[in-house]
């Protein structure tokens, strides 16, 4: 008979990871839906409207911060070991020279791979943004939000309208010549985005220092104004750019688009931050009687990586055009409901592994590769 994995871990950074997880398929799996010659409804567009709104651009951000949460528990843990600043630096290296691997060969199978920009983090700049002081890192967030506004109309991030051809690799019909065009897409891609995950890490960082979400209860008040705030600004920001890619909105010009994609962007970071409000403040009901629901998001959220990981192998199963090619068949709300339902097997899958302690394979991996028994994707 299996025991369940016990482990002293805080519920809110797990339970806003297996919800992530939930944004990450909504935001994915529409990637496939190709639409190309055939009629676009009002279905089609008041679903892309709302998921502009609320789920793209808004997830990633959300991830940054768990992420930057991560690192400085990392950071924390070796110092309660007494392990020395030297090979904590270390640890960090080989984590994100592993999650760069991991990612490529993530890449060579779906396009919007994420692990390899947070690996480059690790490796490059996770050393130097923990050992900045809170001022230093609040000026360097901001610093690189306007990066992110000014840059983002040039690189911008699910914001194709419906009525676009579709170029990416995700129409390519052969599959090897799929995976070698995301090699090189993921060669430039990972380098130039990881300065748009910046800003979200730092915030993760202060996050984690100020313990915010560690004790909920204790700033129920703060989070409350944040949650409110944040995602009103998300949610507002998001609109001019969910217009435009619905075609709600056609009769707009340049400036506006420009505008538009910048807002979308920096507005996102507000909703990562919102996201994360809500979710402490959740767990402020959900920590003295968590029930199966909340304990099964939970699991999911420990085991993050892994699920990334298996959320992409599902919809190359079965939206991708060289395996089940229902992309080129379904509507988006029908891609939406398939983001959702792998979503719901994941938390079952994580949840029936936790009961059986087993843990998360790619967790495993690089916790046994970094050497450490803290990991900055999981913990």
């Amino acid at each position: 008979m299996h025991e369940p994995i016990v482990t002293k871990r805080k519920l809110t950074p797990d339970l806003a990871r297996g919800f992530m997880l939930l944004f990450i398929a909504l935001a994915h799996a529409n990637q496939f839906i190709n639409l190309e010659g055939r009629e676009i409804t009002i279905i089609d567009q008041l679903t892309v409207f709302l998921r502009q709104m609320f789920i793209d651009g808004r997830a990633f951000p959300l991830f940054a911060i768990l992420f930057g949460y991560g690192l400085h528990q990392v950071l924390k843990g070796q110092e309660g070991r007494g392990n020395s600043w030297k090979d904590t630096k270390k640890i960090f290296r080989r984590r994100g020279g592993w999650m760069l691997l991991i990612g490529f060969f993530h890449a060579t199978l779906f396009f919007a791979d994420i692990i390899g920009v947070y690996g480059i983090i690790a490796l490059i700049f996770a050393s130097f943004f923990l050992r900045l002081s809170n001022r230093k890192m609040m000026i360097i967030a901001a610093v690189f939000l306007i990066f992110v506004g000014v840059f983002a109309p040039a690189m911008p991030r699910g914001f194709d309208a419906l009525n676009m051809q579709i170029t990416t690799s995700a129409t390519i019909k052969d599959p090897i010549e799929a995976s070698i065009t995301r090699m090189f897409e993921w060669m430039f891609y990972t380098p130039v985005m990881s300065y748009q995950v910046i800003p979200g890490v730092l915030i993760g960082i202060l996050v984690a220092r100020f313990r915010i979400i560690d004790n909920p209860k204790k700033h129920k008040r703060a989070l409350f104004t944040v949650a409110v705030l944040g995602l009103l600004i998300s949610t507002a920001g998001g609109i001019p750019m969910a217009l435009m890619s619905s075609l709600l909105w056609t009769s707009y010009n340049d400036v506006w688009e420009t505008t538009a994609k910048s807002l979308h962007t920096i507005t996102g970071y507000a909703g990562g931050v919102g996201w994360t409000a809500l979710f402490g403040l959740a767990v402020t009901r959900l920590e003295e009687k968590r029930g199966m629901f909340s304990n099964a998001i939970a699991a999911l959220g420990q085991r993050s990586l892994s699920f990334y990981l298996f959320q992409s192998i599902l919809f190359v199963i079965l939206l991708a055009p060289y395996a089940g090619g229902l992309g080129g068949q379904i509507s988006q709300l029908e891609g939406d409901l398939i983001g959702v339902l792998v979503w719901v097997l994941s938390v079952t899958l994580a949840n029936y592994m936790h009961c059986r302690s087993i843990r998360g394979p790619f967790e495993t991996f690089l916790r046994e590769k970094s050497a450490i028994s803290y990991t900055f994707w999981g913990k």
